[in-house]
Formats: structure tokens, sequence, C-alpha cells
């Protein structure tokens, strides 16, 4: 009998590891966080700021934490940021620098109120647990898309219509601080009379192949570069609807009472023999 239900159990224990994680899904919408009216945005600026004086703004949706910085300059007293700010800026048209947290499509995905604006310098996302991350939907921003169609207001860039150029966004998955596989995706791509231009709407960007990870670093590569300081393009990008996976503990919970079944049947035997 004993010997019966050991190999019960373990042909249980066994079905139940062969079969696939399930995964508790979390679609990181922004939508979290509180803006105080329309067409506002966080850029991670505390207010009060001195010259020479910086902040770490980095702040927390859908279980997920974005990178950001604020500084003042020191020398010349004007403010920066970097990493991630959220909007529900819903200009499409203005194509000027002032209108940085503005989305190319008009708004947030499915004409959602709020979105995240990455720039780069430096740009990350870090999850509380390993995780796998399906994506996210990307989009170029109002101000990238008009100087890389139109014109650059502060003749820094040559749009790249112009010039057969292009702009690559690239994701980086680690895992325990080791940097993994790398996904990319063309915001513009000129290179050739049959290439799509440049991105005008939201675009999902697939980020299965990274696998398994617990944070995602970005960066923006382009055509136009200044030989000092690098990319003349505006290395800015929109994010909404970042959605990934915390595989279930199911599997261990139902080892774990298989093995408790086990101990009660072997106790129950002792006391019977």
């Amino acid at each position: 009998m004993l010997r019966g239900a050991w190999w019960t159990v373990v042909a249980g224990v066994g079905a139940v590891l062969a079969q696939p994680l399930p995964a508790r899904g979390t679609v990181v919408d922004f939508e979290d966080l509180a803006l105080s009216a329309s067409g506002a945005f966080y850029n991670g600026n505390p207010g009060g700021l001195v010259a020479g004086d910086s902040h770490d703004g980095s702040f927390a949706s859908g279980g997920a934490t974005f990178s950001n910085g604020y500084a003042v300059d020191a020398d010349y007293g004007y403010g920066y940021w970097w990493g991630f700010a959220y909007s529900n800026v819903q200009n499409s048209t203005d194509g000027s620098w002032t209108n940085q947290y503005a989305a190319k499509p008009g708004g947030g995905f499915g004409g959602a109120g709020t979105y995240a604006v990455g720039y780069i310098g430096p740009v990350g996302v870090a999850f509380p647990a390993p995780v796998t991350v399906s994506g996210f939907r990307a989009a170029n921003t109002t101000y990238t898309y008009a100087v890389m169609t139109e014109t650059d207001p502060n003749g820094f860039s040559t749009p790249l219509s112009a010039s057969n150029g292009w702009l690559k966004l690239s994701v980086v998955g680690s895992l325990g601080g080791v940097g993994g596989s790398t996904v990319e995706m063309y915001l513009a791509d000129y290179r050739t009379a049959g290439s799509p231009g440049a991105l005008a709407s939201w675009a999902w960007l697939d980020l299965t192949p990274l696998g398994t990870v617990d944070a995602l670093s970005f960066s923006i590569t382009g055509s136009d570069n200044d030989p000092i300081f690098g990319l003349n393009t505006p290395a800015y990008f929109a994010m909404d609807n970042l959605t990934y996976a915390v595989p279930e503990p199911s599997a261990l919970c139902l080892l774990a009472c298989a093995g408790g079944v086990l101990r009660w049947r072997m106790l129950q035997r002792a006391r019977t023999a």
C-alpha cells in the first residue's frame, strides 16, 4: 500500500511539474498616475532646485519602477530631465521643443489619457521580481516626428526624410545585473524607396525574445550624428501598455501539498502496523 501511495503521489507531482507555469499578467497603462489637469505632465522636477542641484524623480506604475532624473545646470541655471516622464498631453501638431511631452498619435494608446515619454540618458524600467515581458505600445513624440519629417526649429538636425536616414529604438533585457538579448524597432526608416518612413501611430514592440528579465534599458541610435555631440535627432519615444507577467508559484504549492499527503499516508501506515 505504501509503495502504491508513493508512486501515485510521484506521478501526480510529475504531471504538475510537466505543465507550463501559469502567469499573472499586468498591463502598465499609467492611468494610476495622477496629473493635475489635462495637458499636464510630470518630468521629475520637485520645484525649489537651484543651480547644481539634482533630484531622483523615479516613479512606480503597475508594479514597475521607471527611472527619472531632473537637474539644474550649474553654469547656466536651466533645468533638464532624463529617463521617463508621464503625460496626458494630446497635441499632435506642434513640432517645437516646448511640446516634447506629446505623443504623435495625439494621446495614449486607444485614446487613453496617460502615457510615458522616454528621453535617453539613461532610461530604464525595473521589475520587483523576474518577469517575462510581452512588449509595449511604442510611438514617436510629436517633436521628434516633426524634426525627422519636416524641419528642426533649432537647426541641429537634418530631416531624415530628406537624407535616407533612420532612427532606431533598442531595448536590452537584464537579469540580476547581467545584460541579455536586445530587441530593436525603427522609429523612422527612410533608407530605401520602399521604407515605411516615420512611425506616426502606436505600434506593438514584441519583447518576448528577451526571455526572463528583472530590468529593461533603452537606447536610441540614428543616422544623423555630430562627431562631437553624437545624435542630432531628438532622442525621445512614447510608451503605453507595457505588458509583463510574473510566473505563479502554483506548481511549488502543489508539490508541497503532495509531499504533505505522502507524509500523512506514511504516518497512518506506521500507526496501523
